[in-house]
């Protein structure tokens, strides 16, 4: 009798112990991977964030709330970036966290630098250095969850691995948000050039089409469906003006405030994206 409980509890520890090697097997550190996903992603709308609210106080220098806003972004991004760091466990994530960190001590020099037309063209120079090697970052974290994936059932690693690519879309959005209201600063007639016309219209054409593509999306939910139709509503009115934005039509701080709204919205949806469960 006493064999059979020692056996049973064995077996029973022996289960025990290959459950938790899975289960950590599937987190990235500390974090699950949906999470590490959504958090890097984020980083990527933080670099643009600043940029904007930059661009901004160049011409609103006396916006108290912009600068606490340009403050509190940039403690976010540098916690959430020495969090990703600590957890990463591959040597591409780790490298390519260390290449953000290295741009950003030349980038934030810039944000935290009294606003002036000379530094505005930097920040129009090199705001896209940052973000891409933001996105380089959120590549590999999903190369990494890849990589620990510990299921032998093809569609669940299938469906996990597109899970992702919706939480990387949904989260890019919060990114577009802000970038197109960086590059409708950059479009002011002291800022603006060709590549600044190009890229605030190919901005405009992207989060466009991500948007529909995320309609699409199978891994909606009642609660997704519904902030997606919030959202939508929103875009359609910008899309319905959408000469007001090419033409300098909003004031600053109407823009300013559209972002934050759409990226608001689209956060909340990723963070939806992030709590779906592959059955």
């Amino acid at each position: 009798m006493r064999k059979d409980l020692k056996k049973m509890a064995l077996i029973c520890l022996l289960f025990f112990v290959i459950q938790l090697a899975y289960s950590q097997e599937k987190k990235y550190g500390s974090l699950s991977f949906n999470k590490a996903v959504n958090i890097s992603g984020k980083q990527r709308m933080l670099t643009q964030r600043m940029g904007k609210i930059y661009l901004y106080l160049l011409s609103n220098p006396n916006d108290l709330k912009a600068k606490k806003d340009l403050r509190i972004t940039k403690i976010i991004f540098e916690k959430q970036l020495s969090i990703l760091e600590r957890n990463a466990s591959l040597l591409i994530t780790k490298n390519r966290a260390k290449t953000v960190e290295d741009t950003w001590e030349k980038y934030k020099k810039i944000i935290e630098s009294t606003p002036t037309l000379k530094n505005a063209e930097k920040i129009v120079n090199t705001n896209s250095t940052i973000l891409k090697q933001a996105n380089s970052l959120v590549n590999a974290i999903i190369l990494e969850s890849k990589e620990s994936t510990g299921s032998s059932d093809d569609y669940v690693t299938e469906e996990d691995s597109e899970l992702k690519k919706t939480i990387n879309k949904s989260g890019r959005q919060r990114m577009l948000s802000q970038r197109l209201a960086l590059y409708y600063f950059a479009n002011k007639p002291e800022l603006k050039n060709q590549k600044t016309e190009n890229v605030l219209r190919q901005v405009y054409i992207e989060l466009d089409d991500a948007l529909n593509d995320l309609l699409l999306s199978s891994f909606n939910n009642d609660r997704i469906d519904s902030a997606l139709g919030d959202v939508t509503m929103m875009w359609e009115t910008v899309k319905e003006n959408s000469e007001k934005l090419f033409k300098q039509g909003y004031n600053d701080d109407e823009i300013y405030k559209l972002s934050n709204s759409l990226t608001k919205i689209f956060n909340k949806i990723t963070n939806l994206y992030e709590k779906v469960k592959i059955e």
